[in-house]
């Protein structure tokens, strides 16, 4: 009986043994996935708010410029959001865009007027999409709490934004708009823009170049020129 006892003890040692590592591995898996969404979060919030200053000064049409406030309004308080949560649990975040993201700000700086209005829908409208796609792979995956609370609350902001943004692209008469009743989309005078000034910008919120988006939706670039592709809130 005694021997019979230290065998089966022996081979539950050895199954625990065997199945903790994977256990712990996950976990890091998991963490590991968590920190690089924060960095891509906090690095997406940053050029959302640094363009919706850019907007409100160099936008022509009212809608760009509203939105842009809004831009700045909402994305400076999920970023501080973000910041706190952070803080709490031990996780770096950057504090300046991506190169491409730095590149898109450059670019758009340099703009005005119906020529801004219309880069800087496109811009936003790939960047919501790959706000939407990230946070939403995030809310599922992610087995931290406080950032899944962070991630459903702010996947509601990012959600409306890409709503508002498709609106007045529609307004403009821009590919991927639709007609709707926002506030937000009084002008529908802007006529689409031809050669660099309707280029493709890469997109400014969480996604960057190394990020997997959504089904046509391709990853961000530094070619102002590049294709559709999906943050970027």
């Amino acid at each position: 009986m005694k021997v019979k006892a230290l065998i089966y003890t022996l081979v539950l040692g050895a199954a625990v043994g065997v199945t903790h590592p994977a256990s712990a591995q996950e976990h890091h898996s998991k963490a590991s996935a968590d920190a690089l969404f924060v960095k891509k979060a906090a690095a997406g919030g940053l050029t959302e708010v640094t363009l919706g200053n850019t907007a409100a000064q160099n936008g022509e049409s009212q809608d760009v410029k509203d939105f842009g406030a809004k831009m700045v309004t909402d994305h400076s308080k999920i970023n501080d959001n973000l910041k706190a949560l952070a803080a709490k649990d031990n996780l770096t975040i950057p504090d300046k865009p991506t190169d491409d993201q730095q590149a898109l700000i450059d670019k758009l700086g340099k703009e005005s007027g119906k020529t801004f209005d219309n880069a800087y829908i496109h811009a936003m409208l790939k960047a919501h999409v790959g706000d939407k796609a990230l946070f939403t792979e995030e809310a599922a995956n992610t087995k931290n709490p406080d950032l899944k609370q962070f991630v459903d609350d702010s996947l509601q902001v990012i959600k409306e934004h890409l709503s508002m943004i498709q609106e007045i692209a529609g307004a403009h008469g821009l590919a991927g708009g639709r007609k709707g009743s926002s506030a937000m989309a009084m002008s529908n005078s802007a006529a689409p823009q031809t050669g660099d000034a309707a280029a493709n910008p890469p997109p400014v919120g969480s996604m960057d170049s190394t990020t997997t988006t959504s089904p046509g939706t391709p990853p961000a670039t530094s070619d102002p020129g590049a294709g559709k592709s999906g943050n970027p809130q």
